[in-house]
């Protein structure tokens, strides 16, 4: 191991990097350490490859990689091994090393598709591999608006217990208020060496980037001024030793203070901020997507100041790096610069294509941004786990409050006991004391647990609005398709697709009325079914315009109640059979009559729905009814019994176990 890391730092302090010597040029460097690459295969090569990054790049080192290499030398290395490797295994260990570079270097596109064959294969990798694999993945999938994707990524790394929140993906969703309050509650502070007093520079640098991202801009301040001076205590701490300390603080100190130059530019403060992009550009060479933002604002910065040759020499380098480099910020604000700079300088076409690019841009993000809210919500993700979580604390709460009153309750009998059997003065007053003592303890405790029992409950009720947040844009999306699918409508003139249409607003309405009652109600969890199903058949009255030759006669009774899942399966089976008894009613002047009744014994619900109609015949239903297929589909997720007869008219008969508690 230490052999092959001895042999980067010579490749790197001979050469700037590989690719200024040829292969025969980098063999004469090994046979110089008494290595012959020409006697050794691919494959022991580039497990000595992996072996030095892997002893490199971990979390409390981030940047030691780039500081023994520089960055491109590191891309060459790996993508030779990576092209000439066949060996499945191997190969996988190589792309996920691989491809953190390429995130490093900002090329999400070709590291997703190296990480993807990888995760193929992800049971043959270690298990900081395996995190390594899926927290890249994330990143790749959240930079081309993937939230689908990224989502399902960051379930697997929270089962398999590698990670405990969401709110990269609030993040990248739009959601930063929600991103910032899972990021205190569950993202773990990390101190180096066993310093409590000193924070490893990652949690400012994400808390203050959330609370940028969330435009408030004074708390990102604070929070990078604390991260700034985290860094610089760890740099004069001498208790606090890793390789190539210095260097990795500094990078991390050029983080801080062009994250700060950032906010004094968002604040105007042009003078304020340019000494701080200049620090940032010249030493923190390690982030490019950083290091490329700091260079536009400091254009900016010399464009506001009116020395446009300055900010010519300074864009002119951001405008090469795009060539290279995918980072949405980057290139946002390349195309803002550009918009502002042109329209000062009166070359308002050149003003207008950068603006056009730049709304064309943001309105493509937003609209990436709006998909993922929707997909965020109707997931509900971690609402419910946390929801659980919370209550699971009250409960340990209130059991640590009455066991604390319980024996509170005995010290003071035991006291009393005491006192009584024992008459010595200087005995009863030390037990006294004790008691006193330890009455003052509970007390302190108690006030610490009512503390924290007020502070779980607020969080319980900011919970309770987010889940009927949730329900009512769900209700709104599905509406919003449903208005869509009415648009469509109107203009079709085929009589069986518009009926068609109609049935699949009808099941969407369905769905959409669940949503609807749960954002109404002060009940998240269940529905009353009586309340539902009478709303959900005056609304396929109005439909059908069935109002005055359909009379509907409910026997339900009034608290049955249903979970969520469960009244959207038996709201799209009422929603079918109904829609059909309106579709063949019996016509001629006679008034059609539905009857439902609904009861509950011992745990059973029968459900009982049947006409007057003219019945049909079972022997001439076409296999491609799709409305009997959706009734049999939903009757098995309610592991229902299903029963149809057509006698005097259709009689449908659904019996399933159901137990509320």
């Amino acid at each position: 191991m230490k052999q092959i890391f001895y042999i980067l730092i010579v490749l790197f302090t001979t050469t700037s990097s590989i690719g200024q010597s040829n292969v025969t040029e980098l063999n004469q460097q090994l046979l110089k350490l008494g290595i012959d690459a020409s006697k050794q295969n691919n494959t022991q090569l580039s497990t000595q490859l992996i072996k030095a990054w892997n002893n490199l790049d971990h979390e409390e080192n981030k940047y030691n990689p780039y500081i023994v290499l520089p960055m491109n030398t590191w891309v060459q290395l790996f993508e030779k091994q990576y092209e000439q490797t066949n060996e499945s295994n191997l190969k996988s260990k190589i792309g996920i090393a691989y491809a953190s570079i390429l995130i490093d270097l900002s090329n999400y596109e070709k590291a997703l598709k190296i990480l993807k064959v990888a995760y193929a294969e992800r049971k043959n990798v270690t298990p900081i591999e395996y995190k390594i694999l899926l927290s890249n993945l994330e990143k790749c999938y959240k930079s081309r608006n993937e939230i689908t994707n990224a989502i399902e990524i960051r379930k697997e790394l929270i089962e398999n217990r590698l990670i405990n929140n969401y709110w990269r993906i609030y993040k990248a969703c739009g959601l930063g208020d929600a991103a910032i309050e899972d990021f205190k509650l569950f993202e773990e502070k990390k101190y180096y060496a066993g310093n409590k007093n000193i924070i490893q520079p990652a949690y400012y640098n994400d808390l203050c980037r959330l609370y940028f991202f969330d435009n408030k801009i004074d708390s990102a301040v604070i929070y990078g001024e604390l991260g700034l001076q985290n860094v610089e205590a760890a740099l004069h701490d001498k208790s606090i030793q890793f390789l190539n300390k210095n260097e990795i603080l500094t990078n991390w100190k050029a983080l801080y203070t062009a994250f700060l130059g950032k906010c004094d530019m968002n604040k105007k403060n042009y003078l304020k901020a340019m000494p701080k992009l200049k620090y940032a550009i010249d030493h923190g060479k390690i982030d490019i997507e950083s290091n490329t933002l700091s260079m536009i604002y400091l254009s900016l910065c010399y464009m506001h100041l009116n020395d446009f040759k300055k900010y010519n020499i300074y864009i002119d380098s951001v405008k090469n790096r795009l060539k290279s480099i995918d980072a949405e910020d980057v290139i946002r604000s390349y195309y803002s610069a550009a918009h502002i700079y042109y329209s000062k300088i009166k070359k308002f076409d050149s003003a207008f294509k950068y603006l056009t690019l730049y709304n064309q841009y943001r309105e493509k993000i937003n609209k990436g941004i709006q998909q993922n809210q929707s997909i965020l919500l109707l997931g509900q993700l971690e609402i419910q786990k946390r929801r659980s979580e919370l209550n699971a604390k009250n409960l340990t709460f209130l059991k640590i409050e009455t066991e604390n009153k319980n024996a509170k309750g005995q010290i003071w009998g035991l006291g009393i006991f005491i006192g009584i059997i024992i008459t010595i003065l200087l005995l009863l007053t030390y037990f006294l004391i004790q008691s006193i003592k330890n009455k003052e303890k509970l007390n302190l405790i108690n006030d610490q647990l009512n503390e924290n029992i007020e502070i779980t409950n607020e969080q319980f009720s900011k919970n309770d609005f987010l889940l009927k947040e949730l329900h009512h844009r769900v209700k709104n999306n599905l509406q919003l398709i449903y208005s869509l699918l009415n648009l469509q409508k109107r203009r079709l003139t085929d009589p069986e697709t518009k009926t068609n249409l109609t049935a699949v607003q009808n099941r969407i309405h369905t769905m959409s009325l669940v949503h609807e009652f749960l954002y109404n109600s002060e009940n998240y969890e269940y529905i009353n079914v009586n309340e539902y199903i009478i709303t959900l058949t005056n609304h396929l009255k109005s439909i059908y315009k069935k109002e005055e030759n359909v009379e509907i006669q409910y026997n339900i009774e009034e608290d049955i109640e249903l979970e969520t899942e469960r009244m959207i399966y038996l709201g799209l089976i009422i929603n079918e059979i109904v829609s059909n008894t309106f579709k063949f009613e019996i016509g001629n002047g006679v008034k059609s009559i539905i009857n439902i009744t609904i009861a509950s014994t011992d745990g059973i619900i029968e459900i009982e729905i049947s006409d007057n109609g003219p019945g049909f015949d079972k022997e001439l239903i076409r296999p491609e009814s799709l409305g009997l297929k959706l009734i049999t589909i939903m009757c098995t997720q309610l592991n229902a019994i299903h029963e149809i007869t057509s006698k005097d008219g259709v009689q449908h008969t659904i019996k399933f176990s159901f137990d509320k508690s």
